[in-house]
């Protein structure tokens, strides 16, 4: 081949590409403008606080979330409430969504993007809907995978489709949406400091012991309870005296659905301030269930600040917890009704 001609045939190629570049972009673009990335759900980002009903469906199940004055509840577990930081930040993530390209529209591609029918099986896609207190549709799609391009200099991107249709695009931002209702829940029950942690007592009649300290410095618990020749196993006491330092519910039901037994399992924790949390709990059906009450068991004349906060916190914690049981951690159970053998050693034991 002369020089004449392989240049010849090499301009031709590269225009050739060239055109095929212009045309491919101008098909993937061709319903809105790049640069200005136009929002996905305009009517979303421009009125976010509009938001008042969320429904969300995955092979999981569905469910709904809806506002109830300041907050979020959820009817599928009888208005127990959401956590409204989940709720800001789907909703910002869907508002801050903007189009990049569109990337399919035929359904063979779509479980390689995570974007098929939710009723599909093993499928990981997530259906979202939002509206309004009218029943306007603000936001509405199938939530993909996340995207490892890059935009304004960072990996963020998801790929959705249109619920109505087989559109499938790669947007900005990336929305985590949780698929099953329980993450969405408040789950903190409730949560003692163990530094706080005066006394804790499990369990009533013959077996029952109290573990207590004089003042938040000492380390090391006493117990009464004891049989002779016993003492207190510092190491295993320990997961006792923090059993509430933080308890997530696992699930909840309104105490008229599920009653504990009569000889349900009993605990108290009492902190320095007077604020006492009393435990109820059985195993039923394999599930560690229990209901919380809190009362205040200070000095009824201490006027201090420590006083005033702790009888605030008993009201808080009853108004919160006073209608529900909840499902709690196995190991919530576990500590709350440890036998008083499993605590002691014998006194001729290394243990402190």
């Amino acid at each position: 081949m002369s020089p004449r001609v392989f240049l010849g045939w090499l301009v031709l190629t590269a225009g050739t590409v060239v055109l095929t570049i212009v045309v491919g972009i101008g098909r993937e673009t061709s319903s809105f403008d790049l640069i200005k990335r136009e929002p996905v759900f305009a009517e979303l980002r421009e009125a976010p606080d509009s938001a008042a009903r969320i429904e969300v469906k995955s092979r999981f199940g569905a469910f709904t979330m809806i506002r109830d004055g300041d907050g979020w509840v959820t009817p599928d577990r009888d208005d127990f409430p959401i956590d409204e930081g989940d709720i800001r930040r789907l909703i910002i993530g869907l508002s801050d969504m903007r189009f990049v390209e569109r990337k399919t529209e035929k359904p063979e591609r779509f479980y390689r993007l995570e974007v098929q029918d939710v009723d599909v099986e093993l499928s990981d896609s997530v259906y979202v809907k939002v509206m309004n207190t009218q029943g306007a549709v603000l936001a509405e799609t199938i939530v993909g995978r996340p995207s490892a391009r890059f935009f304004d200099g960072r990996a963020s991107g998801t790929y959705i489709r249109e619920a109505d249709s087989n559109n499938v695009w790669l947007v900005t931002g990336v929305t985590n949406v949780q698929t099953r209702l329980i993450p969405w829940l408040q789950r903190e029950i409730v949560g003692i400091p163990a530094n706080l942690v005066a006394s804790i007592s499990v369990g009533a009649g013959e077996g029952a012991y109290t573990l207590s300290r004089a003042a938040p410095s000492d380390e090391v618990f006493a117990i009464s309870g004891a049989p002779e020749g016993r003492k207190l196993d510092a190491d295993k006491a320990t997961p006792v005296s923090r059993a509430l330092a933080k308890v997530e519910l696992e699930d909840v039901r309104p105490r008229s659905e599920l009653e504990l037994p009569a000889d349900a399992a009993t605990a108290s924790v009492t902190t320095f301030d007077g604020l006492t949390v009393n435990v109820r709990l059985a195993d039923l059906d394999r599930k560690k269930w229990a209901t919380f009450e809190a009362a205040y068991t200070g000095d009824p004349a201490d006027q201090s600040e420590a006083a005033v906060a702790a009888r605030a916190a008993v009201e808080e914690i009853n108004a919160r917890v006073g209608k529900w049981i909840y499902w709690v951690p196995s190991a919530t159970y576990t500590n709350l009704t440890r036998p008083l053998d499993d605590v002691l050693v014998a006194k001729d034991s290394d243990s402190s």
